[in-house]
């Protein structure tokens, strides 16, 4: 894979999971990277991990909840101070759901539908809506966005609905991106593990 050197990426959901992964993959390909997740302590164990390893002034660590605009906006906004212009970001966030994945619609109560949606496709709509900012500040063209949806955007899945909409609102949203900012150099595109 190419260098990343001196690119700065945003990671959500980077404490874990595919999120973990994909920023330490980032990092060690050069990519400065801004990591962000509601989860303060492991949020610290990576940040300190990837410090020492490529460097303090590479790594942005910020406690961040994806379902709050403002808050998203305020982290994007502090990484470009802090580590330069937004080259591309990977929102990676997401959840099962607290009630598992045996579930039926009509079982699925309305606060577990707001958390699954609110969490998947929310957070990635919030982290888009302030990363193309950052994307295109200052006539800037180009840059990359990786959304992470699930195979369960592309099918349905028995006893998963709100998991399963929330999957493909991802996937609907990341097309409608990739359309609008294909012109400007920017690539917006899903992946669905």
């Amino acid at each position: 894979m190419a260098s990343l050197k001196g690119k700065v990426i945003a990671v959500t959901g980077a404490a874990s999971g595919i999120g973990l992964a994909t920023a330490t993959r980032l990092a060690s390909l050069g990519a400065r990277v801004s990591i962000s997740d509601n989860n303060e302590r492991l949020l610290a164990s990576l940040a300190s991990e990837l410090s020492k390893k490529y460097g303090e002034t590479n790594v942005f660590p910020s406690v961040v909840d994806v379902t709050d605009r403002k808050v998203v906006e305020a982290w994007i906004a502090e990484t470009t101070k802090n580590l330069g212009p937004l080259d591309g970001a990977a929102n990676v966030a997401g959840v099962l759901g607290r009630q598992g994945n045996a579930v039926s619609i009509p079982e699925i109560e309305e606060d577990e539908w707001d958390f699954v949606m609110g969490v998947n496709f929310g957070g990635v709509r919030n982290s888009m809506a302030a990363e193309i900012p950052a994307l295109l500040e200052g006539g800037r063209t180009g840059g990359a966005i990786v959304n992470v949806s699930s195979v369960a955007g592309k099918m349905g899945l028995a006893l998963n609905g709100a998991y399963t909409a929330s999957k493909h609102a991802v996937v609907g949203l990341t097309k409608t991106a990739a359309k609008e900012l294909g012109a400007k150099g920017v690539r917006v595109n899903a992946v669905c593990p």
